[in-house]
């Protein structure tokens, strides 16, 4: 005996988030931690750390990107759910950025060179006689 199930009483799986976005988001959860754990008892280990994490936070708001995109183009919820990815995507641009900066303040500190006005605690300038 065969049955046919209406296309009303399927479920809609053109809705679902695509797994290959979900593993990257989560992969690159995994990858944040990883660089979080690395080393950060000397200048220079700090630096280094800080440019793992604002590559894994880049290629992570990269992902915010894709999924923005998808959601508007697949989803009925398009305009809440994709609103909400790009509000998630611009959040890690920032995250980026700040670990870049920080990056290079602590490289800077690293190499005895004076760092950006806006390294706040990190600045080192009286350390090294620089006034602004």
């Amino acid at each position: 005996m065969r049955t046919h199930t209406s296309d009303r009483n399927r479920p809609d799986r053109s809705a679902e988030t695509p797994a290959h976005i979900v593993a990257a988001l989560a992969d690159h959860d995994a990858a944040y931690r990883n660089a979080a754990d690395l080393p950060h008892t000397t200048d220079a280990e700090r630096a280094t750390r800080a440019d793992r994490l604002a590559l894994v936070v880049a290629r992570r708001a990269a992902w915010w990107g894709v999924l923005s995109t998808w959601t508007y183009l697949h989803s009925d919820k398009g305009a809440v759910y994709g609103r909400a990815a790009m509000i998630a995507r611009a959040a890690e641009w920032d995250r980026a950025r700040f670990w870049r900066d920080t990056a290079a303040d602590w490289r800077a500190r690293a190499e005895r060179r004076p760092t950006s006005d806006a390294a706040g605690a990190l600045s080192n300038w009286h350390e090294l006689g620089v006034s602004a």
